[in-house]
């Protein structure tokens, strides 16, 4: 086993034990944070911002990829929740997280990516990438806090965890912020992705313009990311006038993540890994 190969595994060890020190932490009546959760994902998410970086620059040229992409997009989650956790309960997002992004660590071993191009050392290219990345990795953790929200609510209003003794079985669920608070911080995470993703849009729309002579062109990747951000503005645009909210807006929410994936990571995927592509 290659030393790499051991930062990796070691790194995906450090994910996983957080993972389950949080989810056992949040079946407790009363949870109690443990001491040694953050410090055990601040050391995974400094190896993996080493093998991030080894990966990008492997072969002496940048290469970029779907997995490296994923990579990333998870890393960044996995940051941002890290300091979301200080002000707010998200603990059962990171349950979910840590594990994925111990997963997609060894993707880029199996997919390393292409080289570059030269034309993508240009400004707006690169502020476009990290934008982009930067959106996703917001709409995934609204994706996810958007299906917290969808079990809340099936469990709010079921009996299921209430035995036939009349005990209750505490699971992660119910040691979730409220409904309304968790309502706020979707439509946070959606705010925020969405303006990222708006720039995202502008500045890829700048590169296009030098290299091709066009702003948008009429490609999957333009119409898919275009369809994503018509359908969370419709979705903010809702919430605003309409009071939409719930489980009406967590599906708004995945509906939207889903066509935003597919703008990038779908076709991808196919270009990487379906033969003859």
């Amino acid at each position: 086993m290659t030393l790499n190969a051991i930062f990796y595994v070691f790194a995906a060890v450090l994910y996983l034990a957080a993972a389950f020190g949080i989810y056992k932490t949040l079946q407790e009546p009363e949870p109690t944070e443990k001491f040694w959760i953050r410090p055990l994902i601040c050391a995974g998410l400094m190896i993996q911002a080493y093998l991030i970086y080894e990966a990008l620059f492997l072969y002496g040229t940048p290469h970029f990829g779907m997995a490296l992409a994923l990579t990333i997009t998870l890393f960044t989650c996995t940051f941002l929740l890290l300091l979301e956790s200080f002000f707010s309960k998200i603990g059962a997002m990171l349950v979910f997280v840590l594990p994925l992004s111990a997963v997609s660590m060894l993707l880029p071993l199996l997919l390393p990516g292409s080289p570059l191009e030269p034309e993508t050392a240009s400004g707006p290219f690169r502020l476009h990438l990290l934008l982009a990345i930067l959106a996703y990795s917001v709409m995934t953790m609204a994706l996810i806090q958007g299906l917290l929200l969808m079990a809340v609510h099936k469990r709010v209003r079921s009996k299921d965890f209430i035995s036939q003794d009349g005990a209750k079985h505490v699971n992660i669920l119910d040691n979730m912020p409220s409904m309304m608070e968790m309502e706020k911080i979707l439509f946070r995470l959606i705010w925020v992705g969405f303006i990222v993703l708006t720039a995202a849009i502008l500045f890829g729309a700048v590169y296009s313009q030098e290299l091709f002579g066009q702003a948008f062109r009429f490609d999957h990747k333009t119409v898919t990311t275009c369809m994503a951000w018509f359908i969370f503005g419709i979705l903010l645009l809702g919430h605003h006038l309409r009071g939409w909210r719930g489980k009406f807006a967590a599906l708004w929410t995945v509906i939207g993540f889903c066509v935003l994936m597919v703008s990038y990571i779908g076709v991808r995927f196919v270009m990487e890994v379906v033969p003859g592509a």
